[in-house]
C-alpha cells in the first residue's frame, strides 16, 4: 500500500474530493456511500458537509450539524474541517448541485440554510426506508439469537461489497435511551424448572441494572485476506462498545494473530479478551472491526477508537434529541442511525487511511429481551465477511439478565354487528407471547411467566380462573396449544432446545410430559388440527421448517418441509378446505409466506397471497367460517384480515377496531361464537 501511515491534510482533501466526486465508486468506501443511495441516504455526512462549509462561510450552525461537527473534532481540527467544507461546496459548484454520493435534499440547500434536528425528523421515515432495504443492514428475531442460528447468506454477501453491516434485534420493547451495539447466544440449561417461584404471576418486572460482560472467544478463518502474496494473514480486531443508560463506553484492541491461514481457529488470550465490563439496565451496544496489519500504529489505534465512541455517542444524542414519536419502532430507527454513522465513519477511514487494512465492520445493538437470551443462552458467533471472512465467536461471563415482561391483554370479537370490544387488561405478565385454543366450548390461554415457569388458565362463565404451573416446565419461548383426539394438546420449546409436549382432559388434568429427540427447536411450534390429524411445526436452528403428525395414537417422526422456506420467527397454522392445513410465516424478507399441505408429508406454496409486511409470526384461526389472520403491522399495530374462497384476504382493519400497539406476535382463538385476540401490551 502507497500510503503513508500518517496522512497530511492535503491527501485527506483529495481524497474525500474524489469520493464525493465518484471518482472512488469503485473502491471500497465508494461502494458503501452508493450502497442504497436514494433521496435522503448519507444525509449525516451530507449534513455535517453542508455544516462545516456554513462555518467557513460564519452561519450559525443548527443543532444537528454542531452535534456532527463536534465529533468530527475529535479527528479534525477547527482549520481542516472548514477546509472539508470548502472542497464539499467546491464539489456541489462544479456539478450544478449534485454530488455522486450525497443526497440533493442536501447538496440543493444554499449555504444561507442549514439542515437541522427538525429537517431530520420531517425526512426520518424516508430515510429509514431506505436504510433497511439495503441488504447490509438486517432487522432480526432475538429467537435468532437464542438459538444461535445461522445467519442469512445474503446478508453475509452483502458484507463483502461494503465493508461493513448493520444488525438490530428488533424485540418491540421500549425504546432506546441511547446507541451501540453486538451480543449474541449459545449454550443451554436443564430443562426442567427449578422449584416453583414465590414470585407472583403479576409481580412487577425488575428495572434494576445489571452486570454486562462480554468476552471475545475465538475465530474461524472461512477465507484469508491474502494481500501478502502468500495468503497469510495478520489479523487483529478492535470494539467499541457503550450501554444505553449511561452513554459510557469502552474501547478495545486484541493482541495481532499473526500468519492466520484458512480453517484455522484461533483464540484469545485469556487476559485480552473482554472486550466489555460494565453495568446497563437496557440496551448495549457495540461496533466491531476486524483488521489486517500491515504496519501497525497505535496513535492510529487511539485516534480509530476515539472514532468509534464519538460516533456512537453522535447517535446516541441524534436519537434522544430527534423526539421520535413512540409510533416509531425503535430498533429500525436505531438501526437506520448506525447504517448512516457507518458510512459516516467509512469516509473517515477512506480520508485518514494507514497502512492498517479494515477487512470489516459490523454495528449490532440489542435491547433488554435479547440480552436476557444471551445471558441464558451464553455465546453465539458473528460473520465478519470483507476482504477476508472470519466467524467471530463471542461468550456473555455477566449477571443474568431478567427478561422484560408485558402485561397480557385480549379484545373480543362478537359478529360483525356488535364488533370488537375494548381491549381487556389481565393481571399477568409473559416474557413470551401467549397462546389460545377453544377446548371443550371453555377458552385456554398458556402463557411464560416472569421465572420463566409455563402458566396456563381457563374462562369460565367470563372469568380467568387463577393460572397455574403446567408441570415443571420451563421456556423462554411461546407455548402452542390445540384442541384434537378429544384432547387439549400443549407444545413448548424447553430451555436447552429440546421440543415437549403434553395434553389435557377435564377429568385427567395435564399428562405427563414428552419429548421429540430427532431435532432441536429454533422458535416457539405451532399447531393445526383436522379431522384425522395435528399437525406441529417448529422452525429448527437453521431456519428451516419441519413438521410432526399425530393420528390420535401417536406421533409421527419430523419432516422437513419441501417448500425451502428461511423465515425469521414462528410459523402459524390454520385448517383449510378438507383435510389441509394452511401455513403462513415471516420470511427473511419482511413479507409473510403462503404454504398449503398436500398430503402428510408434502407441502407446496399457495397462491393465495396477501400483500403483507411483518417482523413477526402471525396468529390464525377459523371463526364464522372464514380464516382470521391477525398480524402485528411494521408499525407495531395489530391488524386483522379474513379469507374466504369468495373473497381473499379482506382487510378487516384494527384489531380492537383502534390502533392497539404490541410487543410480538397475538394469540387468536374462536369460542362460543366469540374471536379472541390475545397480546402483550407495550
Amino acid at each position: 500500500m502507497a500510503d503513508e501511515v500518517q496522512s497530511t491534510e492535503q491527501d485527506r482533501l483529495e481524497r474525500l474530493r474524489q469520493l464525493l466526486s465518484g471518482q472512488r465508486a469503485q473502491q471500497r468506501a465508494g461502494r458503501a456511500l452508493a450502497l442504497g443511495q436514494g433521496a435522503y441516504a448519507n444525509v449525516l455526512l451530507g449534513a455535517m458537509l453542508h455544516g462545516a462549509d456554513r462555518m467557513r462561510q460564519n452561519k450559525t450552525l443548527t443543532d444537528l450539524e454542531r452535534i456532527l461537527l463536534e465529533a468530527v473534532g475529535a479527528q479534525l481540527s477547527a482549520a481542516e474541517t472548514k477546509a472539508w467544507g470548502g472542497v464539499y461546496r467546491e464539489v456541489v459548484t462544479a456539478q450544478g448541485g449534485k454530488v455522486a454520493v450525497l443526497p440533493e435534499r442536501i447538496t440543493r440547500l444554499p449555504v444561507t440554510q442549514g439542515y437541522a434536528m427538525a429537517d431530520l425528523r420531517q425526512d426520518f421515515a424516508r430515510l429509514q426506508a431506505e436504510a433497511l432495504a439495503c441488504a447490509n443492514v438486517q432487522i432480526v428475531s432475538p429467537a435468532v439469537v437464542a438459538e444461535g442460528g445461522p445467519e442469512d447468506p445474503a446478508f453475509i454477501a452483502a458484507m463483502r461489497e461494503t465493508g461493513f453491516a448493520v444488525t438490530g434485534f428488533d424485540d418491540g420493547t421500549a425504546p432506546l435511551t441511547s446507541a451501540g451495539c453486538i451480543t449474541t447466544a449459545g449454550a443451554g440449561q436443564d430443562e426442567q424448572a427449578p422449584a416453583d417461584s414465590a414470585q407472583s404471576p403479576d409481580g412487577a418486572e425488575a428495572a434494576s441494572a445489571f452486570r454486562v460482560k462480554l468476552e471475545l472467544e475465538n475465530f474461524y478463518v472461512h477465507r484469508v485476506v491474502g494481500d501478502q502474496g502468500g495468503g497469510r494473514d495478520e489479523i487483529y480486531w478492535t470494539t467499541a462498545t457503550s450501554v444505553g443508560d449511561s452513554g459510557k463506553g469502552s474501547p478495545f484492541t486484541s493482541e495481532e494473530f499473526g500468519a492466520v491461514q484458512k480453517n484455522q481457529t484461533r483464540s484469545f488470550a485469556a487476559n485480552k479478551k473482554i472486550f466489555f465490563d460494565g453495568s446497563s439496565s437496557g440496551f448495549v451496544g457495540t461496533t466491531i472491526c476486524c483488521w489486517e496489519a500491515d504496519q501497525s500504529n497505535a496513535a492510529w489505534f487511539s485516534e480509530l477508537q476515539k472514532a468509534l465512541l464519538q460516533a456512537i455517542a453522535v447517535m446516541d444524542r441524534t436519537l434522544n434529541c430527534a423526539n421520535f414519536t413512540p409510533a416509531v419502532i425503535y430498533i429500525p430507527t436505531w438501526a437506520t442511525m448506525a447504517w448512516e454513522l457507518g458510512k459516516f465513519f467509512v469516509t473517515f477511514m477512506e480520508c485518514f487511511r494507514n497502512y492498517d487494512d479494515l477487512s470489516c465492520q459490523r454495528t449490532i445493538g440489542m435491547d433488554r429481551q435479547d440480552l436476557a437470551v444471551l445471558s441464558h443462552r451464553g455465546q453465539a458467533a458473528w460473520h465478519f465477511n470483507g476482504d477476508g471472512h472470519h466467524e467471530l465467536r463471542i461468550r456473555y461471563t455477566g449477571d443474568p439478565v431478567p427478561f422484560p415482561a408485558g402485561t397480557l391483554e385480549y379484545a373480543v370479537r362478537t359478529g360483525s354487528h356488535f364488533g370488537w370490544s375494548a381491549p381487556i387488561a389481565l393481571p399477568w405478565k409473559s416474557i413470551t407471547p401467549p397462546a389460545l385454543a377453544a377446548y371443550n366450548g371453555k377458552l385456554y390461554a398458556a402463557f411464560v411467566r416472569e421465572d420463566k415457569a409455563v402458566m396456563w388458565s381457563r374462562l369460565d362463565n367470563g372469568v380467568w380462573r387463577r393460572p397455574e404451573r403446567i408441570g415443571q416446565d420451563q421456556s423462554i419461548y411461546a407455548p402452542a396449544l390445540c384442541a384434537a383426539h378429544g384432547k387439549l394438546f400443549y407444545a413448548v420449546s424447553g430451555t436447552s432446545r429440546g421440543l415437549y409436549w403434553r395434553t389435557y382432559t377435564e377429568s385427567g388434568g395435564w399428562s405427563s410430559v414428552g419429548k421429540w429427540d430427532d431435532y432441536g427447536p429454533g422458535f416457539a411450534p405451532s399447531m393445526a388440527a383436522v379431522p384425522s390429524r395435528l399437525w406441529l411445526t417448529h422452525v429448527g436452528t437453521d431456519g428451516l421448517l419441519y413438521h410432526n403428525t399425530h393420528d390420535g395414537s401417536g406421533w409421527s417422526r419430523a419432516y422437513q418441509s419441501d417448500v425451502d422456506w428461511r423465515v425469521k420467527g414462528a410459523a402459524a397454522m390454520v385448517p383449510h378446505g378438507t383435510g389441509q392445513v394452511w401455513r403462513l410465516a415471516c420470511g427473511l424478507d419482511d413479507k409473510v409466506h403462503f404454504m398449503i399441505s398436500g398430503s402428510a408429508t408434502g407441502w407446496r406454496t399457495d397462491v393465495s397471497k396477501a400483500n403483507w409486511s411483518t417482523r413477526r409470526g402471525l396468529a390464525l384461526t377459523v371463526h364464522e367460517s372464514k380464516i382470521w389472520a391477525i398480524r402485528q403491522d411494521l408499525d407495531g399495530t395489530l391488524r386483522a384480515a379474513t379469507y374466504t374462497d369468495a373473497v381473499p384476504w379482506l382487510d378487516d382493519g384494527y384489531v380492537g377496531g383502534k390502533r392497539i400497539t404490541s410487543l410480538d406476535e397475538p394469540a387468536v382463538a374462536s369460542n362460543a361464537d366469540k374471536l379472541y385476540v390475545m397480546y402483550r401490551r407495550r
